[in-house]
Order: C-alpha cells, then structure tokens, then sequence
C-alpha cells in the first residue's frame, strides 16, 4: 500500500465519521416533551399497533404466526420482556425512549420504532428555497 492509497483512505473515513457525526448530533438533540412520544410496532411489515409511551404501565401481547413477544411500555419508554426467538437478541436491546430508537426480533418479523408525532416526516427535507420566475 502506497501512501496515497493511506491518505485516501484516511480522507473517506474521516469524511463518513463527520457526516455521522453530525447526523448523531441532530439526532439527539431533537426536542419533545415526556409523553409525547409514540412507539409504533409493525409485523412482517405491516404496522400491528401504535401506543403512547407514558409513565403508566401497560403489557402489550402479540402473538403472530412468527411468534409470541411480549412489550411493556412504562417510564416514557418501551422494551421486550418476553420472545419465544431461539435467540432472544431483542431482549438485550434494552429501554428505548427517544426517537429513531428501535427493538427488532427478525425471527418475530416484530420491529418497534419509537417517532415523535409532533415531528412531521418530511422535516428533514423540508423547503430551502423558492425560485420565482
């Protein structure tokens, strides 16, 4: 290896460490208020529920073809607590409370994903500029 391969290397990974950088920064520091926050939870694609995340606790079975799992929203946040997967990895995934978190079991086909409704979708390509004739 040559040290312009290095250096060209050095250039692309440091490029894509600024960029996820930047997109980590923006990411964590969205704004809501405690309970605002929803989590929605889709099988094989299809969205099955979408639930509120309070402080009160609620138990949230789903027992599809693919699987049994069980969630628990409490806190603000959400986890599993329960997956029939012969390899439970959705249970280290952990409490998740902030948005563009996520818990997927891929045998389950089961993904939650908590968003902010108070966020439209687009904000991030919203309007930079109109042009007028």
């Amino acid at each position: 290896m040559k040290r312009g391969d290095m250096i060209l290397i050095l250039v692309v990974l440091l490029a894509a460490g600024t960029l996820y950088g930047i997109k980590a920064y923006k990411d964590h520091n969205e704004h809501y208020a405690q309970g605002e926050l929803k989590a929605v939870i889709t099988v094989d694609g299809k969205e099955y529920k979408t639930v509120s995340l309070t402080k009160e606790e609620q138990m949230i079975d789903i027992q599809t073809k693919f699987g049994h799992n069980i969630l628990k929203v409490y806190d603000y946040g959400i986890r599993m607590t329960y997956s029939d997967a012969p390899l439970p990895i959705a249970l280290d995934m952990g409490f998740i409370s902030r948005p563009k978190q996520q818990i997927l079991c891929i045998p389950a086909r089961l993904m939650v994903e908590v968003f902010n409704p108070q966020r439209s979708i687009n904000d991030d390509n919203e309007l930079d500029a109109v042009i007028q004739p």
